[in-house]
Formats: C-alpha cells, structure tokens, sequence
C-alpha cells in the first residue's frame, strides 16, 4: 500500500516539476537508495560485473551499478510525467528515431502483425509512447504490480495518451495473439524472467533466465519481431534504434528453434548493453542469487 500512496503523493507534487529539475530530484534519491539498500546495491553490482565482466575495475563496476539505479530512477520521473507530455512535442524536442522508414514501415506494410521487442534499457516506454505520432496503436504488456490498484494507476499513466498497457496474464496474452494475426502491433520485454515461457540462455558466457513467450508468440502467429532499443543522451533526450527485423530460424524442432531464436534477441541487445551498461533499469540480479554486500560497494 505504500508504494502506492507514494506514487499518489509523487502525482500530486513533485510531478509538476520541469523535467531537468525533477531528473536531478531522482538522482539524489536513486544515490541514497544505493548507499541505503544492500539488497539493491547488490543485485545492480551483480548484474554489471557479469557485462563487465571479471577483470574490470572495481570503481568502473560501482560507477554503471549506480548509473543503473539512477536510470530506474529517472524512469519512473518520466512516468509520472507522461500525462503531462504530449507526444508531439516529445518526439519533437526530446526524441531522435532511427530505422523506422526502413525496418518498421515495411513490416507495418506487410499486413502482419507486428512485435516491438525491447528491453528494460533507456526507457522502452517512451519510445513506444512516440508511436503515437506515426499514427500507430501499440498494445503492451506489463508486469502485474501489487497491491492492484497499484497496477491499475501505473497502467493508466502508461495509457494516458490512448496507448493500451495491460498486465501480463493468459487474457492479456490472448488479446496479444488476437491482435498480431489482426495485423496490429504490440510491444512486449525480453530482459526480464517475470511471468511466462522462459528458459536458460547464455548471455555474457552465463546462463540467465530470459523470457522466451515474444519469440513463442512470433513463431505461433507469423508476426515479424522488430528489436527496439533506446539509451538516454545527455540531458533530457533519447535515442531509439529501431532494428532490422529478427530472422527467426524454423526447421520444424519448436522448442529448439525457440531457444535458437531467443538467443538471437539476447545477442542484439548484448551489442548494446556492451556499449553503455548503466542504461539498464534493472533491479534484479538477472543472473540469479546476487553478488555478497562486502562486494558491492
């Protein structure tokens, strides 16, 4: 319950803030939550050690662990925000789009129905947010908050602007099948094991569970799967790369082609993890039981 009052307190105060003023309010809070949370600090020290790898410096693991708070931080910033930005100028002052002409347009065009995968990395939301001034509708799933009436007032900042966010679950799910082999488009993650099919895949030479159902539902329905990333610029603004569409392998094994094809997604967002971990908004050690507090610190 707390966490929801808090974000009715969030709404009704600090949400009126300038963007700018209102990021720099959250990084003072994500640094406190760093020194504050062994359990946090931990999981995010875990998570870039393993994309870091062994031998990186300790002070460069402290720095993308901290940097990764933050950006969870300046997520729900944004968050709180959205009923109060308007797409159009968004996507005008904050956003720069690549690929959508030669990636998106075509397989809009195709009458398939199409699957925005993306990962917790910038700010995913924003970026299918600015859909909305290509004329497009999206459907995303979510994951299911507690208490519910949490769920239902996050989802319905999400949907402030007409887009739909539901929480994952088999009717959600149904409504996504229903939708792609209607030719539409929905947006669903790929980073995180939360609800659904899922699987151990290596990722950063060690296996993590990583959720399987976007390459299932793709393989089932026909739809063409478009990995989307962003990453946040100095400032205020983002950076959204709207990749090639994924070859989905199908030599009549389904379980294996799943694996193959989830592992597929995995190296293209690994390219862009590689490049700047700290753009993960991640709060969970995604490769399992999170490094000791004396190594985090």
């Amino acid at each position: 319950m707390w966490k929801y009052l808090l974000f009715k307190a969030c709404l009704l105060t600090i949400a009126y803030l300038p963007t700018r003023v209102l990021y720099a309010l959250v990084v003072i809070c994500a640094d406190l939550v760093y020194v504050f949370s062994p359990r946090i600090r931990s999981n995010v020290w875990d998570n870039a050690r393993h994309v870091l790898g062994p031998n990186a410096p300790r002070h460069v693991v402290r720095r993308q662990a901290k940097r990764s708070v933050r950006n969870v931080a300046k997520y729900y910033a944004d968050l709180i925000r959205l009923p109060r930005t308007r797409p159009e100028d968004f996507v005008r002052r904050r956003l720069s789009y690549h690929g959508f002409e030669e990636n998106v347009l075509p397989a809009l065009q195709s009458g398939k129905g199409v699957i925005l995968a993306s990962c917790h990395f910038g700010n995913p939301e924003l970026a299918i947010q600015a859909c909305l001034s290509r004329g497009i509708d999206v459907l995303a799933l979510t994951e299911p908050l507690k208490p519910a009436r949490l769920s239902r007032l996050v989802d319905g900042l999400r949907a402030s602007h007409g887009l739909t966010f539901l929480p994952v679950s088999v009717a959600s799910v149904k409504k996504v099948v229903r939708r792609l082999k209607e030719g539409k488009v929905v947006a669903l993650m790929c980073d995180r094991d939360i609800q659904g099919p899922k699987a151990p895949l290596p990722f950063f030479g060690e296996e993590a569970y990583m959720p399987t159902g976007p390459v299932e539902v793709a393989m089932r329905t026909g739809a063409i799967i478009i990995p989307v990333f962003s990453r946040r610029l100095n400032g205020d603004k983002l950076e959204v790369f709207l990749e090639p569409p994924l070859e989905l392998v199908s030599t009549g094994n389904f379980e294996s082609d799943v694996i193959t094809n989830a592992q597929r997604f995995l190296e293209r967002f690994r390219k862009h993890l590689s490049q700047d971990p700290g753009q993960w908004a991640v709060l969970e050690a995604i490769w399992g039981p999170p490094a000791t507090q004396g190594q985090a610190a």
